[in-house]
């Protein structure tokens, strides 16, 4: 038995503990949010992206492609592997018979259609067909699409049910069915056709299951409101340094679909202000946004701004409200700018210029909102050529908070990571290493700023094998204790340390992660849950004193020989007299007897667990809950233990 003392002072309060610590990212990545949190099931679905050219690697004088002019979300120079992975296929295609036309001549929206021409009428339906669709019997599934044709039926086919448009004419036009299979089909197919000589354009099309809530996936959030982190930034991350929110506006079917510069992936922009608003909504979260810093300027910054903020008789504010907001949406927290001194990032600029545009900004945004929480970009320590030096002696008195991020390890970039047995004990220094990070930072932010500002520790995770396009990562336990070690690290700084996110909510390097049927927690959300539901308004006093044990070096991080193996924070409701303890027990195989001083316990405390069967427990498709939060009782005057490998909340009375 491991043996430790938690020393807890309910009157030394260390500071407030913002609800802005118990954040998350959500950014346009993978599939984050398109096959993500969204419901729509179809990709590309207004047919922006480039087409299948070749059955090989190059040109050749036989080597057109079956599906040549249909537009997909491909490589420029796809492999032929990946042909039979095209979202949209031909039906029926006959090179001499059918054309097939990305049009860039007439079209919806975009710049790009889908045409079909039927050259020679052979008696068959032609068209085009998307698979790998996951329908059950018995659900209905909403069907949108935007045609114009030249008088012809056309044909819709979802599963074993058709649905026959009578005549399409020649102006765009709008229509919509619910069609419910009665059979299942992981494998279910969509398709448009019709017959006879003569042209078909497809503007766009969507897919939704009928039960979606205002656009999301129903099963996502219910499962996300489990949880709900207290506030959600957005757009990015990297993709908000070429985001352009004009663009997000008005009928989702009209917005131009268009390839990212921050990711090099097709962005449907069917998820904009007014859908991310509903999110924070359904949520019941705080919505924070960042601004685009990277290729955008103050003005749109500021049109923005007015645009969430202003009421109806502005010039913006009366923009919303004919979209459907009359009431302004508030957004009161901004960061502005991300990421600026990383040459990964769209504007990437010196500290100095950042510093300079960054006032820019914010008095701007001041003239049209006064009552804002502005925050600007920061780096770990002193890195970057003394960013936060330069950038805080010139604009520290307009921001309120310092961004900083940082990702632990950092193995993504190598052909094979390590194994996650390999890394349990490197995940469980990265929480050591981040506290001292941490506090290297501050201290550069207090030597260069009077008063100093606040932190804001607004991405984080491990960082450890994911890789384009899906940047998924198996989080285990080992990723549990490492996000109870960081949290109480922010939580015992709790008096300059304001707010905490995670890095990404939804499927890259998620909490959760989604497929097309299932959706499952990681054992990191489980402790973001607890730390969220179970906390006082102030952090208090908490002494530790625990034995340590030795970490390997790994990727970017040090070996480290003091790491505590028991780690504690603990915050205070002096209304209730409740204490929040919360314990993380890094010992792989052992339980830990804790010593707790300082309080008196007023009666039996609830404890909640999260520990799998073992060190290496993940949650999966297989198994959805390898990982679980317990529920357990410390009964008043018994010796106080924790399981090892395990993250416990301890709610004590003590009134």
């Amino acid at each position: 038995m491991i043996q430790a003392k938690v020393s807890l002072n309910p009157e030394q309060t260390i500071g407030e503990v913002h609800d802005h610590l118990y954040g998350a990212n959500l950014e346009h990545i993978g599939r984050s949010i398109y096959h993500g949190v969204w419901a729509e099931m179809l990709h590309a679905r207004k047919f922006a992206e480039h087409d299948a050219q070749f059955t090989g690697m190059n040109e050749g004088l036989a080597h057109t492609n079956t599906n040549f002019g249909i537009a997909s979300s491909t490589p420029l120079r796809p492999s032929p592997e990946t042909h039979d992975h095209l979202p949209w296929q031909a039906v029926n295609p006959d090179y001499q018979k059918v054309l097939f036309v990305h049009d860039n001549t007439t079209f919806y929206t975009g710049v790009q259609s889908q045409r079909i021409t039927i050259r020679q009428d052979d008696g068959k339906p032609h068209g085009i067909q998307q698979s790998n669709l996951y329908l059950v019997a018995g659900k209905s599934y909403d069907i949108r699409i935007v045609l114009m044709g030249e008088g012809k039926p056309v044909e819709i086919q979802l599963g074993d049910q058709s649905w026959i448009i009578p005549s399409v004419g020649s102006d765009w036009a709008t229509y919509e069915q619910t069609l419910t299979p009665t059979v299942s089909d992981a494998d279910g197919t969509l398709s448009i056709t019709f017959q006879g000589e003569g042209n078909l354009w497809i503007g766009c099309v969507s897919l939704m299951p009928s039960d979606n809530i205002k656009g999301y996936r129903p099963d996502v959030i219910a499962s996300m409101k489990e949880w709900t982190p207290t506030f959600l930034r957005w757009p990015g991350g990297n993709f908000a340094s070429a985001y352009h929110w004009y663009d997000g506006i008005g009928d989702r079917d009209k917005r131009p679909s268009y390839l990212d510069f921050a990711w090099n992936i097709w962005e449907n922009n069917d998820v904009g202000i007014h859908e991310f608003m509903d999110l924070c909504e359904i949520m019941e979260c705080e919505p924070v946004l960042t601004n685009n810093m990277g290729n955008g300027t103050v003005q749109e910054t500021v049109d923005w701004l007015e645009y969430c903020n202003g009421d109806a008789n502005t010039k913006y504010g009366a923009l919303r409200a004919e979209n459907g907001s009359p009431e302004p949406f508030n957004v009161k927290t901004w960061f502005v700018g991300n990421e600026q001194f990383g040459n990964w990032q769209m504007g990437h600029c010196d500290a100095e210029t950042y510093a300079r545009r960054f006032l820019e900004y914010v008095a701007a945004m001041k003239k049209v909102d006064s009552d804002l929480l502005i925050l600007g970009v920061g780096v770990p320590t002193d890195l970057y050529g003394h960013w936060n030096e330069l950038v805080l002696k010139m604009a520290a008195s307009e921001m309120d908070e310092l961004s900083v991020h940082y990702y632990s390890i950092r193995t993504e970039k190598r052909e094979n990571p390590p194994t996650r047995e390999e890394l349990f004990q490197v995940k469980l220094g990265s929480g050591h290493e981040v506290k001292r990070m941490l506090d290297d930072t501050w201290e550069v932010v207090k030597k260069h700023s009077n008063p100093p500002v606040p932190i804001a520790f607004d991405e984080w995770n491990t960082y450890m094998g994911a890789k384009a396009p899906d940047f998924f990562e198996d989080y285990d336990m080992g990723d549990a204790l490492y996000t109870g070690v960081l949290m109480n690290a922010c939580i015992q700084r709790c008096d300059w340390i304001k707010m905490s996110a995670i890095f990404n909510l939804t499927n890259v390097m998620g909490n959760y992660r989604i497929t097309r049927d299932k959706v499952w927690k990681t054992p990191t959300t489980l402790v973001l849950e607890l730390l969220t539901h179970h906390r006082g308004p102030h952090g208090i006093q908490c002494d530790i004193q625990s034995p340590t044990f030795s970490t390997p070096a790994e990727g970017n991080q040090f070996a480290y020989d003091d790491v505590a193996t028991v780690d504690a924070a603990a915050t205070y409701d002096q209304a209730s007299g409740n204490v929040y303890l919360s314990i993380v027990n890094c010992d792989i195989n052992t339980s830990a007897a804790i010593d707790l001083e300082g309080i008196a316990p007023s009666g039996d405390a609830k404890m909640f667990i999260v520990a799998g069967e073992d060190a290496m427990a993940i949650n999966t498709e297989d198994n959805l809950e390898a990982v679980t939060i317990e529920t357990a009782t410390w009964a008043q005057g018994t010796s106080l233990e924790v399981g090892p490998h395990s993250f416990t909340m301890i709610v004590i009375p003590t009134k």
